[in-house]
């Protein structure tokens, strides 16, 4: 069943996010270490009005369990969802972050999209897709981005088969990344 994330979903979310996002979690959280930096994700997730919070995370949960999750935003409200966590890394780093801004402001960005690996290969992050653009189109924003590593040569075949079109090339966190869309 695909739904709404909730509060009490927050450890099997988070540890997807984690797995969608590795090594970046640091740009967010200021931690390397993956079960420091899933505590403040949870942090995150738990408190609205950031781009981590529950209320932006649809799951589709199988038996009682979170098999995927999807991430996402509006691109036109990317300021706003970021300066929560701008803020809250400025105070733990004593220093400025500025984050990277991901999307453009005409799309509905997917920021995050794991499946837990027991669940892999039924057709989980299809589903989320194809939900995603459906209320994307259904809210009159007719395209949906992405982000894929410029390494992650897999991952862009399958997006290039679900109708995705890298339009550019975006430098996050000192890595190169093709921008992706599909129009819905």
């Amino acid at each position: 069943m695909i739904r709404q994330a909730q509060l009490e979903d927050a450890a099997q979310v988070i540890s997807l996010i984690i797995s969608a996002i590795h090594e970046l979690t640091f740009p967010f959280t200021g931690e390397y270490d993956e079960d420091a930096a899933g505590k403040i994700l949870t942090e995150y997730y738990c408190s609205p009005g950031n781009r981590f919070s529950c209320e932006l995370v649809t799951v589709e949960e199988i038996d009682g369990q979170i098999a995927g999750m999807i991430l996402c935003y509006y691109g036109k409200d990317m300021n706003e969802l970021y300066s929560p966590i701008e803020t809250l890394l400025q105070q733990r780093l004593q220093k400025s972050v500025t984050l990277e801004l991901e999307a453009d402001t005409d799309e509905y960005y997917i920021d995050a999209l794991a499946v837990h690996p027991s669940y892999q290969g039924r057709g989980i992050a299809s589903r989320l897709m194809q939900h995603i653009e459906q209320k994307a189109a259904n809210d009159g924003v007719h395209k949906v981005g992405l982000n894929v590593d410029f390494d992650n040569a897999a991952a862009e075949d399958v997006y290039k088969r679900k109708g995705y079109v890298a339009d550019k090339q975006i430098m996050l966190h000192h890595k190169p990344f093709w921008h992706m869309v599909k129009h819905v």
